[in-house]
C-alpha cells in the first residue's frame, strides 16, 4: 500500500468513527444501551474470529494468557462499553466524541506513574490543557441549562474515556505477543463473557419489531464498517507511517464526530462546543509531543 493511500484509507476510518457516534446513538435509543451493546460485540467478535481464523490459521491462545486477556476484556469492553452507551444515551453525541478523544493523555499518565516515560513540562501542560477542555465542555454556560441527565451522560463518558486509555496502555504487553487482529478479538471475546450477566436481561426482551431496516443498517454500520474493517485499516496505517502519525488522525475523528451530530441529531453547533474542541485538540498534540525523532520520522 502506497503512503498516499494509506492516508487516503486513515481519512476514512477518522469519517466512519466520526460519524459512528451520531450513528450508534441511533442503536442505543432503538435497543437501550446493554442489549445494543452486547449484540453489536458479539457479532463483531464472530465476525472478527472467523477473519483471524483465514488470516492466520490458529486463532488460540495460550491458557497462561488467557487471565490477561481476561482484565483486557473488562476494561476494554465488559466496563468500557456499558459506561460509554449509557453516556452516549444521556448525554450529546458531539460530548461523546470530544470527551473520548481524551484516552491517549490517560495512557501517558500511567506510563509516568509507572515510572516508563517521563513527562515533560510540555506534557504536562497538554494534559493539564485537554482536561480544562472537557471541564469547559460539559459545564453550563452563561443562560445554557443542561439537563442533569446530560451531566451524568458526560461523568459516564469520561470513566469510559480512562477505562480505553488503561485498555490501550495494558493491551500493549498483548500486541507484542499475539497479532493486534487476535489480540482484538479475544479481548472482545472474554469481554463478552463479563457483559453477559450485566446485559442478559435486557438481551433477552429484545424484539422483532426493533429490527427494522434502519436498525440493521446501524448494527452492520457499527460491527463490520466500525469495529471490523475500521480496525484493519487503523492497524495497517500504524504499520506503514507508524503509530505517532496514524494517531494525528484522531483529530479528524473529533470534527467529524462534531458535524455528524449536528447533521443527524441537529445538536448546536455551540462556541463552547468548538472551544471545548480546540482546547482537547491543542491539549493532546502537547501532550503527545516527543523531544526527538525516531528512525522513521515519528516524535
Amino acid at each position: 500500500m502506497s503512503i498516499s493511500k494509506t492516508h487516503l484509507w486513515l481519512s476514512l476510518v477518522s469519517l466512519i468513527w466520526g460519524l459512528n457516534f451520531s450513528i450508534m446513538k441511533v442503536g442505543v435509543l432503538t435497543l437501550g444501551p446493554l442489549s445494543f451493546a452486547f449484540l453489536r460485540f458479539a457479532l463483531s467478535g464472530l465476525l472478527m474470529f472467523v477473519v483471524l481464523f483465514l488470516v492466520e490459521k490458529n486463532p488460540w491462545i495460550s491458557w497462561r494468557d488467557f487471565p490477561y486477556f481476561l482484565f483486557l476484556g473488562v476494561l476494554g469492553f465488559g466496563a468500557y462499553q456499558p459506561l460509554w452507551s449509557y453516556g452516549l444515551k444521556l448525554s450529546l453525541a458531539s460530548h461523546s466524541a470530544l470527551i473520548l478523544s481524551i484516552s491517549p493523555v490517560v495512557v501517558s499518565l500511567v506510563t509516568f506513574l509507572r515510572k516508563e516515560e517521563w513527562i515533560r513540562g510540555i506534557n504536562l501542560v497538554g494534559i493539564l490543557v485537554s482536561f480544562l477542555g472537557v471541564v469547559f465542555l460539559v459545564r453550563p454556560q452563561g443562560g445554557e441549562n443542561f439537563s442533569s441527565s446530560v451531566i451524568w451522560g458526560d461523568l459516564l463518558t469520561v470513566i469510559a474515556a480512562v477505562c480505553w486509555g488503561l485498555y490501550s496502555y495494558f493491551g500493549k504487553k498483548m500486541v507484542l505477543r499475539y497479532s493486534p487482529l487476535k489480540s482484538g478479538t479475544w479481548s472482545i471475546l472474554l469481554g463478552l463473557l463479563v457483559m453477559f450477566p450485566v446485559c442478559f436481561r435486557d438481551f433477552f426482551r429484545i424484539e422483532a419489531r426493533n429490527f427494522s431496516l434502519t436498525f440493521i443498517m446501524v448494527l452492520l454500520y457499527g460491527t463490520v464498517l466500525s469495529s471490523l474493517v475500521s480496525y484493519l485499516l487503523w492497524m495497517r496505517g500504524i504499520k506503514e507511517i507508524g503509530a505517532a502519525r496514524t494517531s494525528a488522525y484522531q483529530y479528524l475523528t473529533q470534527v467529524v464526530g462534531v458535524i455528524g451530530a449536528w447533521i443527524f441529531f441537529r445538536e448546536p453547533l455551540r462556541l463552547q462546543l468548538f472551544v471545548g474542541m480546540l482546547l482537547v485538540s491543542c491539549g493532546l498534540w502537547l501532550s503527545q509531543r516527543r523531544p526527538s525523532l525516531d528512525k522513521d520520522g515519528e516524535r
